[in-house]
């Protein structure tokens, strides 16, 4: 259930009465209209401007990523799609009909439409991008048991999974699984798609300028009728949190995504602004790598979590705008969702751990273990997600209040992830403070990309590389289980393990938060992908 400001509530009511009013069963599809703003009619026209951080290129599924997905909404569309009620729905998939063993899935499409180049979508069209996806090896394919796509007819495609998977619809739903026109990705090629799109979205992306801003005008054949009502749609790239907040106050902007936690508490009182806000997926934590000395013992890693004041964090980097964590990657917006609790701040206990691991204090005033120090260095960001650096710094002082000289190297966006994406054998960092989005909507997620064994960088995301062969054994049997209720025991069950080792310091839930001018209706928060829809959000004039 998401929280919302007063003032708010009766727009968020409407919006998700009007999904729900425009949308069939999990099996039919029908209408993404956009929500009604109380009386008042949607208005045609205009350009809508977004600011926000970007990454410098536009192939939606190359890779999997947050803020590309965001810009993704606008001018691809994809086989599911999330609602403002946190559930996937069929988008370009009209109905689905699953087999009585959950083996097959078949796909009826909606019909009459055309990707931006005329290209027509279709069964061949699904085929063609699936199986590319795979072969690529585009990140999350191989959370897709398929065995086969098939072409049952012109808008019936169908595929046989090695296993019932009760995630697919949440997995498909993500832009990095859009559809794109399979004529215009031959014709310019994997290097052509970096600044290119042709897909079937509400929007035609007409220009690309890295670290600039994407273009986007009205597509006037869009299969939706009626949809979209802006002109265009103009994505500026703003990388400092602090110039979006000035643009949106000047009126330069009409959203605002990813924003300070002062800037969001102060636009909730600025007359012309609202600010929405609600229970995503994102995580933030701090990584620890298990192989380094010192970090390769439980007691340490565990002492690490009892040494940071958690609560003290929401309170003075998030202004109350997040949650301590209760699982580790997981949050309660998760299908298949436990709690394992969190480690409370208890500096006491985590210096009776390192004492216990062999880690004294040493006439230095830092731990000490065979003449050795107990130093760590942890990497960070400044403004890629809110409170990041503000965290890092005071973790380090938590820390350091324990006895543990840490470190921090701030590292520039544009090399983080690639250095954060290494195979073991070549991970450079004791620590890495960083924040984490299962966008799957459910649990099996972040099984797969965090506790596995075979999750390390650069395939996936257990940047700890964390491993348990027991865990390994448990998340099989879940991904193989048929039965939900037994497979989220297994869920829970896992996740108490990992809570137990302690392959990260546990953090925070973030609250997903945007700011936007009054005169914006129909923008909505869909919770598991961290994004805000607007592509179907008109803007009223004044």
């Amino acid at each position: 259930m998401f929280k919302l400001r007063p003032r708010v509530v009766a727009f968020t009511l409407i919006a998700l009465a009007a999904w729900m009013l425009t949308h069939y069963s999990d099996s039919v599809a029908g209408q993404v209209q956009a929500p009604a703003a109380p009386h008042l009619k949607p208005v045609y026209g205009g350009t809508l401007t977004i600011v926000m951080p970007f990454a410098t290129q536009v192939d939606t599924n190359s890779v999997l990523q947050v803020n590309l997905d965001e810009a993704g909404l606008y001018f691809h569309d994809g086989l599911f799609d999330w609602g403002p009620d946190g559930k996937a729905r069929p988008m370009l998939v009209k109905q689905k009909l699953v087999s009585s063993d959950g083996l097959t899935v078949t796909w009826k499409l909606q019909p009459n439409v055309k990707f931006h180049d005329g290209t027509p979508f279709n069964a061949a069209a699904v085929k063609w991008n699936l199986e590319r996806k795979i072969q690529k090896k585009q990140s999350p394919y191989d959370l897709l048991p398929f065995k086969t796509v098939e072409v049952v007819d012109e808008l019936t495609a169908r595929v046989k999974l090695d296993r019932p998977y009760a995630a697919l619809d949440g997995v498909l739903a993500n832009r990095s699984f859009s559809m794109y026109s399979p004529t215009f990705a031959q014709k310019v090629g994997d290097d052509g798609l970096k600044t290119q799109q042709s897909g079937a979205g509400p929007f035609i992306l007409t220009s690309f300028v890295p670290n600039e801003g994407l273009r986007l005008k009205k597509n006037p054949n869009y299969w939706q009728k009626g949809l979209p009502y802006p002109d265009e749609v103009y994505i500026r790239i703003v990388n400092d949190p602090n110039t979006r907040a000035t643009m949106l106050a000047a009126g330069d902007a009409d959203v605002a995504l990813l924003l300070s936690s002062p800037d969001i508490e102060r636009f909730k009182q600025t007359k012309g602004i609202r600010v929405l806000e609600g229970q995503g997926s994102q995580q933030y934590y701090i990584t620890m790598n298990t192989r380094r000395p010192g970090l390769n013992d439980k007691r340490v890693r565990q002492a690490f979590n009892y040494a940071v004041d958690k609560e003290g964090i929401v309170k003075n980097v998030y202004l109350g705008g997040a949650r301590v964590a209760q699982a580790m990657f997981a949050t309660p917006s998760l299908e298949g969702f436990s709690p394992a609790g969190a480690y409370p701040y208890d500096p006491e206990k985590a210096k009776a751990l390192l004492d216990e691991a062999g880690w004294k204090m040493g006439p230095s005033g830092a731990r000490e273990k065979d003449g050795k120090k107990l130093t760590v260095d942890m990497w960070t960001r400044k403004g890629s997600t809110p409170g990041d650096y503000e965290i890092s710094e005071l973790v380090q002082g938590m820390l350091k209040a324990v006895g543990v000289d840490c470190k921090l190297t701030l590292l520039e966006p544009a090399t983080f992830n690639p250095r954060v994406s290494m195979p073991p054998e070549k991970a450079e960092y004791d620590m890495v403070s960083m924040g984490f989005n299962a966008p799957t909507g459910n649990v099996d997620y972040v099984l797969n990309m965090l506790y596995s064994s075979k999750a390390f960088p650069p395939r996936y995301y257990n940047r700890a590389y964390y491993v348990n062969p027991e865990v390994d054994q448990l998340i099989e049997k879940a991904n193989h289980t048929l039965k939900r209720d037994e497979q989220y025991k297994l869920y829970a069950q896992v996740i108490k393990m990992v809570h137990e080792e302690a392959p990260i310091i546990q953090l925070v839930d973030l609250t997903q938060q945007v700011a936007y001018r009054d005169s914006v209706h129909g923008i909505y928060l869909a919770g598991p992908a961290n994004n805000y829809p607007a592509q179907f959000a008109w803007k009223e004039k004044k």
